[in-house]
């Protein structure tokens, strides 16, 4: 898949420091799942916010989302990021059920993206998947940063943005046999995590006609199908031949 350069996201990027576009709580497709991370992290009540090694850290702390990626819909989601500089590592991405979030409590690691079963993008501007580190994208070592993810679950590709800012796809071909959960870790003390944004679609007819309009306010679309275009600004205008 191409770098999608869409109008809105050009407008909205500019802003995102400060003034993240959020979704409220109710209108929240997903949060950190309680039952699914290591023993050293704080889930806030509406489970939003996650806080890793909130007193001290011993090792990497690991959480997951509540809510499974199924194949045939496309996902975007984004992420406060604001941690320590000086970190073994700070990853957003995302994993399998059976991904093992308890491997490396007791030690110091870039742990998802360390087997087959995760894939991630590193603060540190590498992605990470199978035990493989390659260079790829910006850096957010500098705290506050809003990390966007895009997940294409019917092709089976998965992309990144700093600060609204796409990066390219990051992995291909992945399989979408396997049920696959947003997740992040952290080695650094009191590192947060926040959702800010999280919407999804199924691949159909109604996705390829959004993709057809211009995101620009054409007087001449009604009022409703605009609203829509204006809130589906995530999703790629084109998918490859």
């Amino acid at each position: 898949m191409a770098l999608s350069s869409y109008k809105l996201l050009q407008e909205l990027k500019n802003s995102t420091k400060h003034q993240c576009l959020t979704t409220t709580g109710d209108d929240m497709e997903w949060g950190w799942d309680t039952l699914e991370s290591t023993t050293d992290v704080n889930i806030s009540k509406d489970t939003l916010e996650v806080v890793i090694h909130p007193h001290a850290s011993r090792g990497t702390g690991a959480v997951r989302g509540d809510m499974p990626f199924v194949p045939g819909h496309i996902y975007y989601w984004e992420i406060k990021v604001d941690g320590s500089p000086t970190a073994t590592d700070m990853i957003v991405g995302i994993g399998t059920k059976d991904f093992d979030l308890e491997s490396s409590q007791n030690e110091y690691t870039s742990l998802i993206g360390s087997d087959k079963k995760s894939w991630g993008y590193s603060y540190k501007g590498v992605k990470h998947h199978d035990g493989e580190s390659l260079i790829y994208g910006q850096k957010y070592d500098q705290g506050d940063a809003l990390i966007g993810v895009r997940l294409d679950m019917c092709r089976g590709t998965l992309e990144f943005f700093h600060n609204r800012t796409p990066l390219g796809v990051a992995f291909e071909k992945l399989d979408n046999r396997h049920l696959l959960y947003p997740m992040v870790c952290s080695t650094a003390c009191r590192t947060h995590f926040t959702i800010k944004y999280c919407r999804s679609m199924p691949v159909n007819l109604q996705l390829y006609c959004l993709q057809a309009f211009d995101s620009s306010k054409n007087p001449l679309i009604p009022f409703g199908i605009m609203k829509m275009v204006m809130d589906s600004w995530w999703i790629p205008k084109s998918f490859p031949s």
